[in-house]
């Protein structure tokens, strides 16, 4: 399935977003020029927030599927936020292939069962429900500190397993935020590489015009 088109709204905003973590200078529709401040721009979410529902929003959820390095090694949207419109979405036809191969690498840990059959269901409302209702049972009750380090290994294992480059940093960089050595862990966050800054844009650009 092709991209949906963007807006051309959408499109100066992910322009003048990219000028921002450049520290650029952008110019706005009367062609006064002005200096985007990176973190003005990302005090929200790169995508912002809707009412809609994401399977009912083209422009968030591609939104969500970038991956952009900023010159600070910063990579957005956050990972939590692409996990979170993973699941989100899991219950629609076209579900995003790399959200089914990392979600569903996790039901292969034993932590989480051991199976990822149902993940892998080819219907979507039976994946949907299996995903909300694996997760509710996993964190309703509380979790231990051994249980969350084992989550976490999971985690890291499959980002390592499934991801490339700019996906694996913005796990890296989730994982390391947690700071696991504060619980006892000793996972291995870093399994990630950085790459040119100039090569992320130009993808982006190639993606969104």
């Amino acid at each position: 399935m092709s991209a949906p088109a963007m807006s051309s709204a959408m499109a100066r905003r992910i322009a003048v977003l990219s000028l921002g973590l450049l520290g650029a200078s952008a110019q706005d529709d009367t062609n006064n020029t002005f200096t985007v401040s990176p973190s003005l721009l990302l005090e929200e979410p790169l995508c912002g927030y809707s009412k809609r529902n994401i399977d009912e929003d083209p422009l968030r959820r591609h939104c969500l599927r970038q991956c952009i390095l900023g010159p600070d090694g910063i990579v957005h949207p956050y990972f939590d936020e692409w996990e979170e419109y993973c699941r989100d979405t899991a219950g629609m036809m076209d579900w995003d292939p790399e959200c089914s191969s990392y979600l569903c690498c996790l039901f292969g840990c034993e932590v989480w069962g051991g199976d990822s059959t149902q993940c892998l269901s080819e219907d979507p409302t039976e994946r949907y429900n299996f995903l909300q209702e694996s997760r509710a049972q996993m964190f309703s009750a509380g979790i231990t500190r051994e249980q969350r380090c084992t989550l976490e290994k999971c985690n890291a294992y499959c980002a390592k397993q499934v991801f490339m480059t700019c996906r694996e940093t913005q796990y890296t960089q989730q994982c390391e935020k947690s700071n696991p050595a504060l619980y006892g862990c000793d996972v291995n966050c870093n399994g990630a590489f950085y790459f040119p800054l100039t090569w992320v844009f130009s993808v982006l650009a190639l993606r969104f015009f």
